[in-house]
């Protein structure tokens, strides 16, 4: 990786999906400043409207004169912190600082820093002492509890009049989920950090040179699963006459199991309306049960590492990188998490990314959550809270390659972290991302790859993507993991875009910040989840217990927290 996001690929978007637990589908000093001084200067006009598609850029956003000052906080990076040491007024003194000032007349003046790990308990402390700023960066409880306790400003008007065509051409790329989720009773509460939900979708990784070797077909059907799975297990397809290998990967999280429920229409952790129309939690509806039954055989005859249980994503992805396991679900990001070093271990090793199998004749469709990772709520007390627009309208015109105002330099150019801190996408006082970033770059990389059409390479992100993969087919196999990410065919975002095309996406029918019952229960009712589901596949218990785990999650908070979320409007 480059640098946080980089331009390999949407970096800030891969980050977003990586969890300490890398491989889960196999196997994220306070400094004091003083006080916003304020300011009374009004925006001079917007320019004309743009109404083109995303390549059409707004015009040059408002510019307040006089300039005026507003507040906000910070959470610092591992990257962030770096910079600071490289340069240390580089948190005030950056190209976005600058740019803010000169073309928006916004001095942004942080209140405080955190590093990014104790950006909740500091957030949490802030909103309990109401000791906020005029632009607060929340999670999506905190967005709640800043609605519930009247601090957060109703945006809708604001944001109508503000934002640019082009962010809200951003907004409607995302299907407005990521408004969705901003949104409390009909009214806009805060701007949303998109990062885009699509590319949280699942997908099966597979050996296919294993597939070649043993004369199978990539699965259709999660009997094809089972029987892939068969195969890798008991045919050798290592050739080194042992008994060692295993056809599905697992690690004791579990979380690599989502997409495999999914392939029997089973959406744990998810909501989805039932006949009624009324919301249900997919974990324990007669399709998930249905699948564990399926991964219970499946354990018992072999096919997954009976030590899957005691093993973390780092010890399960050993079994990848050495060549053990055959088949894995997961998202988009594998190429750069464990598969580059299972190539670079066995050049022969060929994994490629597959659309989810389906046990009838229905798709199988991934499920998708919210695509805001974080909000900008605005304080009620801020003078010209539209400055929040303006800032957020600069990201948008300078940061996406699609836009008319993008500059790399902003973006953050590869190499250059080192000599030129200032000059990186993660000073911005508010982020947000173009939802199909990642969608965008595969089909023009396989545009170009198809055609050697230059005038493609014109846009930043295909260049880069396009040039490396360039770079792999002649020969360098360390950037095999571009081209199994963004590449022509069966690469990971070959599939979002299979998805996409064919209108395959489960939107999760609940995607804002915890219910109170969430909040108070909602670990317990996970624990029970793991520890019920690990138990019915390692055969310790019976298929049947899942009836009664799925009444005791009832009666511990999942019938309150249904009620909750068929209340809400």
């Amino acid at each position: 990786m480059e640098n946080e996001r980089g331009t390999t690929m949407s970096f800030r978007q891969l980050k977003t999906y990586i969890s300490a637990a890398a491989i889960a589908s196999m196997a994220l000093t306070v400094a004091a400043c003083g006080k916003d001084e304020g300011g009374s200067g009004k925006p001079s006009p917007s320019a004309p409207a743009d109404t083109g598609k995303p390549k059409a850029e707004a015009g040059p956003p408002a510019k307040f004169d006089p300039p005026i000052t507003v507040s906000t906080v910070k959470a610092l990076s591992d990257s962030m912190q770096k910079g600071i040491t490289l340069q240390s007024d580089v948190l005030t003194n950056n190209i976005w600082s600058r740019g803010y000032e000169s073309e928006l007349g916004i001095k942004v003046n942080y209140l405080w820093t955190v590093p990014s790990t104790q950006m909740q308990q500091k957030m949490n402390m802030a909103i309990s002492s109401n000791d906020l700023p005029d632009i607060i960066p929340v999670s999506a409880q905190q967005l709640k509890m800043l609605v519930d306790t009247g601090v957060a400003l109703d945006l809708t008007e604001l944001f109508d009049k503000y934002a640019t065509p082009f962010t809200k051409q951003m907004w409607e790329e995302d299907q407005n989920i990521g408004r969705s989720q901003a949104t409390v009773d009909g009214k806009l509460m805060a701007l949303p950090n998109i990062a885009g939900s699509i590319d949280g979708s699942q997908m099966i990784w597979i050996r296919a040179d294993w597939l070649k070797k043993l004369g199978l077909q990539p699965p259709k059907t999660m009997e094809d699963v089972a029987k892939i799975a068969e195969a890798f297990t008991k045919k050798d397809p290592d050739g080194n006459g042992k008994d060692d290998t295993y056809g599905l990967g697992l690690d004791k999280s579990l979380n690599g199991l989502n997409g495999f429920f999914q392939g029997y229409h089973a959406y744990v952790n998810g909501w989805v309306k039932d006949a009624s129309g009324k919301m249900v939690n997919g974990t324990i509806q007669p399709q998930t049960k249905t699948a564990l039954s399926k991964l219970a055989e499946m354990y018992k005859n072999g096919y997954i590492d009976k030590e899957f249980a005691v093993k973390d994503a780092s010890k399960a992805s050993e079994l990848v990188v050495g060549g053990k396991v055959g088949m894995f679900f997961g998202s988009h990001s594998y190429p750069f998490v464990n598969l580059q070093d299972s190539k670079n271990k066995n050049p022969e090793a060929d994994w490629r990314a597959y659309p989810l199998a389906s046990v009838d004749d229905q798709p199988a469709k991934p499920l998708i959550n919210g695509s805001a990772t974080s909000f900008y709520a605005v304080n009620k007390k801020m003078k010209n809270p539209e400055a929040a627009i303006m800032l957020y309208n600069y990201y948008y015109e300078k940061d996406p390659a699609i836009s008319k105002g993008f500059d790399p330099k902003f973006h953050g150019i590869n190499g250059e972290q080192e000599t030129k801190p200032d000059q990186q996408y993660i000073w911005a006082a508010l982020q947000t991302f173009y939802p199909k970033q990642n969608m965008f770059i595969h089909e023009n990389v396989k545009r170009y790859i198809e055609t050697k059409d230059k005038a493609l390479l014109d846009n930043y992100w295909v260049k880069d993507n396009a040039e490396q993969i360039e770079k792999y087919l002649a020969g360098d196999n360390k950037l095999w993991s571009s081209y199994a990410w963004s590449g022509p065919e069966d690469s990971a975002i070959s599939v979002i875009s299979y998805y996409n095309k064919n209108n395959l996406f489960q939107v999760n029918g609940y995607i804002k910040g915890s219910t109170d019952t969430m909040a108070q229960k909602g670990s317990t009712l996970t624990q029970i989840k793991d520890e019920t589901f690990t138990k019915i596949i390692m055969g310790t218990a019976p298929i049947d217990e899942f009836d009664s785990f799925a009444d005791k999650w009832k009666k511990l908070g999942g019938d309150e927290i249904t009620k909750e979320i068929n209340e809400m409007k």
